[in-house]
């Protein structure tokens, strides 16, 4: 199969995440809630819990950023 030259680009998003966006996934079991969170810019974040509402999902978004906080994957699906 051939991948296309877009395919192997990195995200190279190059304005600073200033947004802390949390995603909240239930469990098997009522102490089994999975709980993500990603770095973003405002852009990525809007687009991002847009997208992640409409599909039933919970999400927050606020400006808690912090050192070691992981990028939201996928960066260019949402910027």
């Amino acid at each position: 199969m051939q991948r296309s030259a877009d395919m192997n680009l990195p995200d190279t998003v190059t304005e600073a995440p200033t947004r802390r966006i949390t995603v909240y996934f239930d469990g098997p079991d009522p102490n089994g809630e999975l709980i993500l969170e990603y770095a973003a810019t405002r852009a990525e974040a809007w687009e991002f819990a847009a997208a992640a509402v409409h599909s039933g999902l919970a999400v927050t978004v606020d400006s808690k950023v912090r050192p070691g906080l992981r990028p939201l994957p996928c960066r260019r699906l949402w910027s």
